[in-house]
């Protein structure tokens, strides 16, 4: 006998322990659902460092010996001339679109003292990434200045086009000055026909 009573009253303290349990986190949720919304705050994001601004300056494409026709049998060179507009630069990346079946690309060289150029070959087309020496206190003012020679070898005649791109996938063209602006340089497009 004992046994179920012990039994019967230790049901009877499970069953009141639940019941508190039940009866308290109902009068919680109606306590809380009463409570004014707390304010929301206001998120303020600030702009991030390199600011854009819209077409500025300009990067083209030139070709060396426009005059000499071109053969599969050498080299040719295109050069990169920019203006900065009297802004002084410390880098430039470069998207350049061109059909590389048609041309094998050899090397990139810098025209302007203390830049170095970072090439990646991509999938039909080419990534330049190109910096400055931190050390260089020289100022990078361009007008007109040829920053960068590329060297190409042709494979097979026929048209093609070289272009500069403001995007390629996650490529881009620009400059970035000494205040960290990124400019959006005025861009061309150069035809060439191999022979």
């Amino acid at each position: 006998m004992n046994n179920s009573n012990n039994k019967k009253m230790i049901l009877t303290y499970i069953f009141v322990i639940f019941s508190a349990i039940f009866i308290g986190t109902i009068f919680f949720l109606i306590l809380n659902s009463k409570k004014p919304p707390a304010e929301k705050k206001e998120v303020t994001i600030s702009p991030t460092v390199p600011t854009t601004v819209s077409t500025e300056g300009s990067i083209h494409l030139v070709l060396e010996n426009e005059e000499i026709p071109i053969s599969t049998d050498k080299e040719i060179t295109i050069d990169l001339v920019a203006g900065s507009n009297e802004k002084n630069i410390v880098g430039y990346d470069l998207a350049l679109s061109y059909d590389s079946s048609a041309f094998e690309f050899m090397k990139a060289t810098s025209n302007v003292p203390d830049f170095e150029v970072y090439t990646y070959k991509k999938d039909g087309y080419l990534s330049f990434l190109v910096t400055k020496s931190p050390e260089s206190q020289t100022p990078s003012v361009f007008n007109q200045t040829k920053i960068s020679s590329l060297i190409f070898k042709p494979i097979k005649t026929g048209k093609y086009s070289f272009a500069l791109k403001p995007f390629i996938d996650q490529d881009k063209t620009d400059l970035v000055t000494d205040q960290t602006e990124v400019m959006n340089p005025e861009l061309n497009e150069l035809q060439i026909t191999i022979h």
